[in-house]
């Protein structure tokens, strides 16, 4: 039987961390935040608002199973997966979210990150204080404890690799994009690319993720040799 563990970047069965605050990826503030009255002792605050900690974390916590089913569902495809997520949220107004995109992500598969935000796109927050508000929520999914993890590469594995493709294809794919972009991939004996995903600091990043992560996809990696080999680079 395949046992997992899901968690709020904790260990299994530990106390989830409260959402954290994020700057604005493209945006100006049209507000100053205000602070309000805290929520145990800790509070979300935004730069055009302000959500408690404890109620975003009421919003998101019945999604939990949804989310796991993202990563055990393509599981059976890539048994070598793992990794964790940072979802960072505009929420509206009136508590629907404005957007959602992976700011880190060491999940490796495109397909698993676009299932998460699918589902944390549809997230109710109750309606900040002040204005509109921004908040971070780490997911993260441990690989099979019966499974073999994948030989983890340092960036330098791929250099050579990303430095030759590399910018032909962020000029393909995102060419207005300012921030950072980074790819994991999971490579399989011979070079084959199993799987890809990635995360942008800024929305022009992210919008591109699908085409980024497809380049790579068709990449030929270095053969890490008889087993899976996983590394996280930045294409820009």
């Amino acid at each position: 039987m395949r046992i997992v563990c899901f968690s709020l970047l904790m260990a299994c069965g530990g106390g989830a961390p409260p959402p954290q605050p994020v700057g604005a990826p493209s945006e100006s503030p049209r507000t100053t935040a205000t602070r309000q009255p805290r929520d145990d002792g800790v509070e979300i605050e935004g730069l055009m608002g302000s959500l408690p900690a404890s109620a975003a974390n009421d919003a998101l916590a019945p999604r939990m199973r949804q989310f796991l089913r993202c990563f055990s569902t393509r599981m059976r495809t890539v048994e070598v997966l793992g990794g964790a997520v940072r979802m960072s949220f505009r929420v509206a107004r009136d508590g629907s979210v404005r957007w959602v995109f992976p700011v880190t992500s060491t999940v490796g598969d495109r397909q698993v990150e676009r299932c998460l935000l699918d589902i944390a796109s549809g997230v109710r927050f109750p309606a900040p204080q002040g204005g509109e508000a921004e908040l971070s929520y780490p997911l993260e999914m441990d690989a099979s404890v019966d499974v073999r993890p994948p030989v983890a590469w340092e960036p330098g594995n791929v250099a050579d690799l990303v430095a030759e493709n590399g910018q032909a294809l962020v000029e393909e794919c995102a060419p207005a994009g300012r921030g950072t972009i980074d790819v994991t991939a999971y490579v399989a004996p011979g070079g084959r690319v199993l799987a890809a995903g990635g995360a942008a600091s800024d929305l022009a990043g992210a919008g591109a993720l699908d085409c980024l992560t497809a380049g790579v996809a068709r990449w030929e990696m270095p053969d890490p040799g008889s087993y899976f080999a996983k590394v996280t680079f930045r294409l820009r």
